[in-house]
């Protein structure tokens, strides 16, 4: 565990990117001198036996971006488009042989996080011709992506037409798509499996909640889950 930082000792958060503070301070005395494991550029393929990790909001850390290349197991890392970082992160982790994901921030429905969007956001508001130019955008800003999960979209990922326009995108590009599942009424996972793509729903956060008791706690989820689809 790690003590919050001084003020302003940190760089603010991200809007919706909880934890930064901790990860920044943390990462920097971590020893980086390590070498980074090369894993072959493969994807899992579906329903495959195993836990599949996806490493959200990358883009504003590099030290903790390449703890997390060090790891000695796969982690899908999933890229926010307007990160200061974002492009050489998402060129970190293909030189590593890790999968690089687009984390397309989408409106979220909580109106607290809707004053914090800014132009990345995918909006309810937006007419088709704007989600896809955005979500092109995105995808220039984000080197070497083979799929997508959505940040925040909460709201969003309750619009049918809304998920038809990005699933559209995503066969026309080859991208599978996995749904965050941040909200119940979610339909971007039966939009992407209308669409014939590759798909995946999200089944545990981990780090809902980071303190280590509860971090163990999600932990243990995520094996129930495994025990009892096989795959999460």
């Amino acid at each position: 565990r790690v003590s919050p930082p001084a003020a302003g000792a940190a760089r603010q958060p991200p809007p919706g990117a909880p934890h930064y503070e901790d990860f920044q301070q943390l990462s920097r005395q971590a020893d980086l001198s390590w070498d980074i494991p090369r894993y072959p550029p493969t994807i899992r393929a579906p329903r495959e036996r195993g836990i599949a990790l996806i490493m959200d909001d990358i883009g504003y850390d590099m030290h903790a971006l390449r703890r997390v290349l060090a790891l000695p197991f796969k982690v899908a890392i999933s890229v926010l488009p307007d990160a200061p970082g974002s492009r050489q992160a998402a060129e970190m982790a293909h030189a590593a042989g890790l999968t690089v994901m687009l984390h397309l921030p989408m409106e979220p429905a909580n109106p607290v996080y809707q004053q914090r969007m800014d132009d990345s956001f995918l909006r309810m508001d937006m007419n088709e011709a704007e989600v896809r130019a955005l979500f092109l955008r995105a995808l220039d800003e984000v080197p070497y992506v083979v799929g997508v999960n959505n940040h925040m979209g909460s709201l969003l990922t309750s619009s049918p037409v809304h998920m038809q326009w990005v699933m559209s995108l995503c066969r026309e590009r080859g991208l599978f798509f996995v749904d965050s599942r941040t909200s119940k009424d979610s339909v971007a996972a039966a939009e992407a499996l209308q669409f014939g793509l590759t798909w995946g729903e999200r089944k545990v956060f981990l780090d809902h909640q980071s303190d280590p008791e509860s971090l163990r706690l999600s932990w243990q989820a995520a094996q129930r889950c495994l025990k009892r689809h096989k795959a999460c």
